[in-house]
């Protein structure tokens, strides 16, 4: 049989012009062709010899072209379907840009990034789901980047082919199992796929979708999928009985409400996810997704916090009783009874740790910006009497030499990456004492000048966290030489 591309150009020669093969296809071979009367590019994709055994062509077709009614601008639509030498292809635009794949192999997302693309993925989801067709086979993969965008690609292939598998291949669920997953379609991709699909549960709708979205959500943040690096037989066991990692374990600056959205959608159960994807983009849009507080403890830690705290609220709350006892007993303080004195002005109210910015070990560049910020940092924060800064965590609080109460501890850490000449740096205000983030936010720029951009990524930082902490923080005066 001669090559697959020969006979696409012999059975589409008056209408397509076959340029070449792309790579990274999947579960088709796919070729990038030139739409001959409207002078436009399009991809067509082949179903391999193997897997187009399995199914009846005529079936794949019908089903195929259910998904050529879907219009809407993050789904890459199916313009025309048909067959050469009983391979079944489908033919849709070709989409200028590149894969979530290609994107995540260059490096990691910022919050904001994933954020967005989950938007655009959910939206897509939403449309479809809601004319009664599931994707099936959702991931980095199937996602395409382009103008800003995100574009879901290859809807309701992975059913067509499940649906029009013959019908000795459905009378024995394991040995399609097997030629499926051989293959690498239909039932889904491993990594990707829910509970129940990997389970063959016939019921399976369109949450198993959903469940798909919170492993890409997961894989944008994390860098992987839950269980990478197993098997496809140990990852179809994983997804039907383990819990992902939190996701705070593989990074520390996701919000807290984007964590928890991600793995409610990650539920082995279906009816503890998201009820639909529509559902999901609503609780997207919700600005905590970006801006909200970070996860900085273990479940135990977090567990052992609690426990702390609920002690010192009963402690606070026996102290008090005992302090009204001795008030009923002994009656209200006269005029010579000593009061507590206000605070005298100038003291410092609260101590700022300002810690070193987590660099690569290897970057000499990255590790002078953020010496070079940081010194600003403490420069800056010194201004402020109210302030007393530390540069370690242990440094020893003043006030509590001096037999004073201990002032409260805030620390601001923080990390820098950098891609190109354009770097990343990303601070958050911590509670230690409680393990909570009070604020965090990342700041981009090209370093062509690497002063200024020290200067100016500190003096933003610094006005924010003494804002944040109720301090006002003087201006330096203007020097001439």
């Amino acid at each position: 049989m001669s090559d697959i591309s020969d006979q696409l150009s012999a059975a589409l020669s008056e209408t397509h012009v076959i340029e070449r093969e792309l790579v990274g296809g999947g579960m088709s071979r796919v070729f990038l062709a030139r739409d001959i009367a409207l002078g436009r590019r399009v991809v067509i994709k082949v179903l391999p010899h193997e897997l187009a055994q399995a199914v009846s062509t005529d079936r794949f077709r019908r089903e195929i072209m259910l998904s050529a009614a879907l219009q809407h601008p993050n789904i890459v639509p199916v313009l025309s379907a048909g067959q050469v030498d009983e391979l079944p292809y489908f033919i849709m635009p070709f989409v200028e840009g590149e894969s979530l794949r290609a994107r995540l192999a260059r490096g990691p997302l910022s919050v904001r990034e994933v954020v967005g693309i989950l938007k655009d993925l959910a939206r897509a989801l939403s449309y479809a789901h809601g004319r009664g067709i599931i994707h099936r086979d959702i991931k980095p993969d199937n996602a395409l980047l382009s103008g800003g965008a995100a574009v879901v690609t290859d809807f309701g292939v992975a059913k067509a082919i499940s649906v029009a598998r013959h019908r000795q291949d459905t009378l024995d669920p394991q040995l399609s199992r097997r030629s499926i997953t051989h293959v690498g379609t239909s039932l889904g991709t491993p990594a990707y796929m829910a509970p129940e699909q990997a389970a063959a549960d016939p019921n399976t709708d369109h949450r198993a979708d959903i469940y798909a979205l919170g492993v890409v959500g997961y894989e944008m943040l994390a860098g992987t999928p839950p269980f990478h690096g197993r098997t496809p037989q140990s990852l179809l066991t994983a997804q039907l009985t383990e819990r992902p990692a939190p996701i705070h374990v593989r990074r520390y600056d996701v919000p807290v409400a984007l964590a928890d959205l991600l793995m409610k959608c990650l539920e082995k159960d279906p009816a503890a996810r998201p009820k639909s994807a529509a559902e999901v983009l609503r609780v997207l849009e919700n600005p905590d997704m970006i801006s909200g507080a970070f996860e900085s403890q273990e479940p135990g830690r977090r567990a052992l916090a609690r426990s702390r705290r609920t002690r010192i609220a009963v402690g606070m709350l026996a102290v008090a009783a005992v302090g009204y006892s001795a008030f009923r007993m002994l009656g209200p303080p006269t005029a010579s009874a000593s009061v507590p004195a206000a605070a005298a002005p100038g003291l410092a109210t609260v101590r700022l740790v300002v810690l070193p910015l987590d660099a690569p070990a290897g970057d000499t560049l990255l590790r002078a910006v953020a010496e070079g910020v940081r010194s600003n940092l403490v420069r800056l924060f010194s201004r402020a009497a109210a302030i007393q800064v530390a540069t370690r965590s242990f440094a020893v609080d003043s006030s509590t030499a001096r037999g004073a109460a201990p002032l409260p501890a805030r620390q601001l850490e923080g990390s820098i990456q950098r891609s190109g000449k354009r770097v990343r740096i990303t601070f958050r205000l911590m509670n230690p004492d409680q393990g909570v983030a009070l604020w965090s936010d990342m700041y981009e720029r090209t370093v062509s000048d690497v002063f200024k951009t020290q200067d100016d990524v500190a003096q933003v930082v610094a006005d924010t966290v003494a804002a944040k902490l109720g301090v006002h923080l003087p201006q330096a005066a203007v020097r001439t030489p």
